[in-house]
């Protein structure tokens, strides 16, 4: 095998705009999940094999120009996947450097060094080392178990008449049940009719405040009420994540659905499972990547906590990468929200994602299966690096 260095690297800033007519309702302001740029990496090696990854920038093109160049030329074997050092110098918690007797201890402060770009290059180094190998990207989680991954169809917050449109839309595409913003002051038992109507008696709804439930005294009636509904079968984060007691309370007051808390930060998650406060975890990979994920859904497995992998309405390259690695988790078996390919206006892969019964089927073929469109890359993009080694 050729050796396994980056020799080029190619990468865009895009931009793909949601579907405003299925994000939210007008009434509510319309929705800023997904609204901002991304970042499309492509890793090469010696040998003509790609990896690619997409993600959040969060820098200026002069800083992720500045970790490209980082990049070309460094081995893959080399790499610290988990929490890749990718910074172009020191930040206040790298302080002071070796070979200071006080230097930081960097593996106790991974919290405190990952780099914006770690989901994103993180991605596409894994994708490369699982082409590279001929195999699947979930051989490198463990393997799969199971070939299709349950996904719910996803909406913002609407009124109870555009949240009737967006179910018999997601049924039509072959979901099976929908997740949705809310607060308090919406009509959220009117909105749970309007899906029940839309939807049938058996299609289920993931309701989730975003903490704007705001305290268990302010929202108690209304979340007795939703729960009478009986199609909510998921609660998820309705009071600010540090009430942990709060969440306990209402899990004992619902008869229907299952109570979720999103962790965030992901430093969180010991607090939460000794907590016993809920019956399941939203944990996604945004912040903190594949590696690091696949890691926190193993410690709620052995806390008996099934989980879904979360999304940012995210486009093709990612929700491939985040179906493989919801494929090889065991305890991976709640509704995931990658539902990004059926809100955008482009997924920027060539893939065509199969819906079947609620479920989208694992992408097949080598690494995550992603087939890049570079002609629909290059129409969102607004900005692009190309790097090679000398």
């Amino acid at each position: 095998m050729k050796s396994d260095l980056i020799v080029s690297i190619s990468a865009w800033r895009v931009n793909v705009p949601l579907l405003q007519e299925w994000a939210a309702s007008e009434e509510f302001g319309g929705h800023k999940t997904g609204k901002g740029d991304r970042l499309i990496l492509c890793l090469r090696d010696e040998a003509g094999n790609e990896g690619w990854g997409e993600g959040t920038t969060g820098l200026s093109n002069d800083a992720i120009g500045e970790v490209l160049q980082l990049l070309v030329g460094k081995s893959l074997s080399g790499l610290r996947l988990t929490v890749l050092d990718l910074h172009t110098r020191p930040t206040y918690w790298h302080q002071p450097l070796p070979p200071s007797p006080y230097a930081a201890n960097v593996a106790k402060l991974q919290h405190r060094v990952r780099h914006p770009l770690q989901v994103v290059v993180e991605m596409a180094a894994l994708d490369l080392i699982a082409r590279r190998a001929s195999v699947p990207l979930y051989l490198l989680f463990g393997g799969a178990w199971r070939d299709r991954v349950p996904v719910d169809y996803w909406m913002g917050r609407t009124t109870p008449e555009h949240a009737y449109r967006c179910v018999q839309r997601g049924k039509s595409l072959g979901f099976t049940g929908i997740k949705l913003k809310t607060a308090l002051q919406d009509p959220n038992v009117e909105r749970l009719e309007a899906i029940r109507d839309a939807g049938g008696p058996d299609w289920h709804v993931t309701v989730d405040p975003n903490g704007r439930f705001y305290s268990y005294d302010d929202a108690i009636k209304t979340i007795r009420a939703m729960d009478a509904v009986g199609n909510m079968t998921i609660l998820e984060d309705p009071f600010p994540r540090t009430q942990l007691h709060e969440f306990a309370a209402v899990r004992r007051e619902l008869k229907n659905a299952r109570l979720v808390l999103h962790i965030d930060p992901p430093e969180s998650l010991d607090a939460v499972i000794h907590a016993r406060c809920v019956g399941g975890l939203n944990i996604d990979s945004h912040t903190q990547g594949l590696m690091r994920w696949r890691q926190q859904a193993a410690t709620a497995d052995q806390a008996n906590l099934p989980v879904w992998h979360g999304s940012g309405l995210d486009l093709g390259i990612a929700t491939c990468a985040q179906l493989h690695l919801a494929a090889a988790t065991p305890n991976c078996v709640l509704p995931g929200d990658q539902s990004g390919p059926w809100l955008r206006e482009a997924t920027l892969v060539k893939n065509a994602f199969v819906v079947a019964n609620g479920h989208v089927l694992v992408p097949q073929g080598v690494g995550s299966g992603a087939e890049p469109d570079l002609d629909a890359i290059d129409r969102y993009s607004s900005h692009q690096w190309n790097l090679q080694m000398p």
